[in-house]
């Protein structure tokens, strides 16, 4: 076994860069390589032989192409920057989410992930709707969904957390006494990756020490009056487990925009998916429609009705990025524009 094979190379991404070094533009110098970090136009990647620092080789215009944490990419040599990212190889999985910073668009947020592990605090008060999100992002990545009750000896996991072992296997977990460390550190296999998901101050980089066992990632105290964290993980950053595997450790998230996740939804709603074909109307949309299965539903107590409105503002979230999807496609880009004005 190598040293990309812990990281999790694949036989596609070997496949991938043999047909790049294969072809006119490959160079015999090229290395094969994944992505630990981004960092301003700058990109760490591990080799065989260790960890490079090398230039992005694109620019936010070119996003689609920009390397990400947990990216299999190819190094090449170059006389002036001693080495860039030529190509990054085709993406197994990806977290990918709607870009807080752009009106209509996506950003890749980790790639080539096996796990994804949603981690709510004890010590907070349980937020359903946020949970629901993160499950949705997690899903959609086509990794596994974990989730992971952090802080068990800061509080309880009462009866309002039951609903979430209908989605996802879930780990009870504290880094402070060690409580189901092992049993998290079990669900990586040798090869795998796991990334940490969730907003700050829940424990995210005390996990990954604690898996690791010893300090690897930066933490700090939750603001007592909130329970908030400071972001001390500032950027998405991939870490080797000594017995083979990957960590992501990832920086608070706090704009969870769903990004074409259907499928994802319907999937962390499946009770009340399950419904809808009771339902008289095949387009039934469950607010109001006569003999409507949800709703009954929601009058005998099988589906808490705060449930349905969640599950119908994230449906209306999805419908309204993607009419303006539609939209922006059919408008004439600015530059097509210009060139009409100038004619």
């Amino acid at each position: 076994m190598t040293r990309l094979d812990s990281l999790g190379l694949r036989q596609e991404t070997l496949h991938a860069f043999g047909a790049f070094r294969g072809s006119n533009d490959g160079s015999s110098e090229a290395q094969l390589g994944r992505v630990v970090r981004v960092d301003r136009g700058e990109v760490d990647v591990l080799v065989e032989e260790g960890e490079l620092r090398v230039m992005s080789g694109s620019q936010r215009a070119q996003a689609e192409t920009a390397p990400v944490t947990g990216d299999w990419v190819v190094v090449a040599p170059d006389d002036e920057v001693g080495f860039y990212v030529a190509l990054v190889l085709p993406r197994r999985t990806a977290m990918v989410r709607r870009d807080p910073a752009e009106q209509v668009s996506d950003q890749v947020l980790v790639a080539n992930i096996d796990r994804v592990a949603v981690v709510h605090g004890l010590d907070q008060a349980a937020n359903d709707a946020r949970i629901e999100r993160f499950l949705v992002l997690a899903i959609d990545s086509g990794a596994e969904p974990m989730i992971v009750l952090n802080k068990q000896d800061l509080g309880e996991v009462s009866d309002e957390y039951g609903w979430l072992e209908t989605v996802a296997p879930v780990f009870t977990t504290s880094a402070e006494d060690g409580t189901g460390i092992d049993e998290l550190r079990n669900a990586i296999g040798y090869g795998e990756t796991l990334v940490f998901i969730g907003p700050s101050g829940v424990g995210k980089s005390t996990l990954v020490n604690a898996i690791f066992g010893e300090q690897v990632a930066e933490t700090s105290e939750v603001r007592s009056r909130d329970r908030r964290g400071r972001h001390t993980t500032t950027t998405r950053e991939l870490i080797e487990l000594p017995s083979g595997g990957v960590v992501i450790d990832t920086p608070g998230i706090r704009a969870i925009g769903l990004w074409a996740a259907d499928i994802a939804l319907d999937e962390v709603f499946a009770d009340i998916v399950a419904l809808a074909p009771a339902c008289r109307f095949r387009d039934c949309t469950h607010r109001q429609e006569p003999n409507c299965a949800v709703l009954e539903a929601v009058e005998t107590g099988e589906i808490q009705a705060i449930r349905l409105a969640r599950y119908q503002l994230l449906w209306q979230e999805l419908a309204e990025q993607a009419r303006d999807i539609e939209l922006r496609k059919r408008a004439p880009s600015t530059s097509k524009r210009n060139k009409r004005r100038r004619k």
